[in-house]
C-alpha cells in the first residue's frame, strides 16, 4: 500500500491549515481565473481545484492515487477527475491556459518529462506554478528522509535548480516568490510563437 492509498481519508483533515494557506499563497499570484482553462495535476484531494474552480476557472484535475481522487470527486464533477500519470498527460498539446503543481513536484519519480508534458499541455503563453519545498532546510531534509521511509522518491530541488530544469524545458519569464523560508512558488512561461 503506498503513502496516498492510506493517507487520503484524513488527508485533508491533516493538513487544512497548509492547504488552506498554500491556497491562498496560490490564488494571490494567478492572473484572474475566470474562464481559464486550469489543470491541477498532483492536485489530490482537490482543496486547491476548488478554491480556483470557486474564482471561476474551468478546472481539471490529475492525479495517480485512486483513494485522492475518490475524496476529490466530493468537491468537482467525475467527468473532470483523471487518473493517470504527469510524466504521460493524456490531454492534446495548448489544452491549458494554466498548469498547478502544488507540494506534488517531489513525489513524482520524472520530474523531467513531467515538466515537459506540462510545456507542451499549455498554451502559447500559459503559465506553470509549482509550489515546492527548499531542501537545504534541516526540516525538510528530515522530512525527504521520513518520505523515503514509506517509498515516496522525495526529490525536492532547489529553486535553481528548479529553474534550471524549467529553462532546458523551454519555459520563460521564471519566477520565484518565497511564501516561507523554505517554502516557494515558481511560476514559468510557456513562450509565444515567434514570427518572422
Amino acid at each position: 500500500m503506498d503513502f496516498f492509498t492510506f493517507a487520503a481519508p484524513f488527508y485533508n483533515t491533516i493538513l487544512s491549515a497548509v492547504h488552506k494557506r498554500q491556497g491562498k499563497e496560490l490564488l494571490n499570484r494567478l492572473t484572474p481565473l475566470q474562464e481559464k482553462k486550469v489543470l491541477d495535476l498532483g492536485g489530490g484531494t482537490g482543496k486547491l481545484a476548488t478554491q480556483m474552480a470557486s474564482a471561476g476557472a474551468d478546472v481539471w484535475l490529475l492525479d495517480a492515487s485512486p483513494q485522492m481522487l475518490k475524496q476529490a470527486s466530493r468537491v468537482l464533477p467525475n467527468a473532470r477527475l483523471i487518473l493517470g500519470d504527469a510524466a504521460n498527460l493524456p490531454f492534446p498539446h495548448n489544452s491549458f491556459d494554466i498548469i498547478t503543481l502544488v507540494d506534488a513536484l517531489h513525489h513524482i519519480r520524472n520530474q523531467k518529462d513531467t515538466l515537459n508534458e506540462c510545456y507542451k499541455a499549455l498554451l502559447p503563453g500559459g503559465s506553470l506554478y509549482l509550489l515546492e519545498f527548499h531542501p537545504e532546510f534541516l526540516s525538510m531534509r528530515v522530512l525527504a528522509a521520513l518520505e523515503r521511509l514509506i517509498g515516496e522518491p522525495a526529490q525536492f530541488l532547489s529553486p535553481e535548480n528548479l529553474t534550471g530544469l524549467l529553462i532546458k524545458t523551454g519555459f520563460v519569464q521564471i519566477k520565484t516568490k518565497y511564501s516561507l523560508a523554505y517554502e516557494y512558488i515558481i511560476q514559468a512561461k510557456k513562450p509565444l510563437p515567434q514570427f518572422p
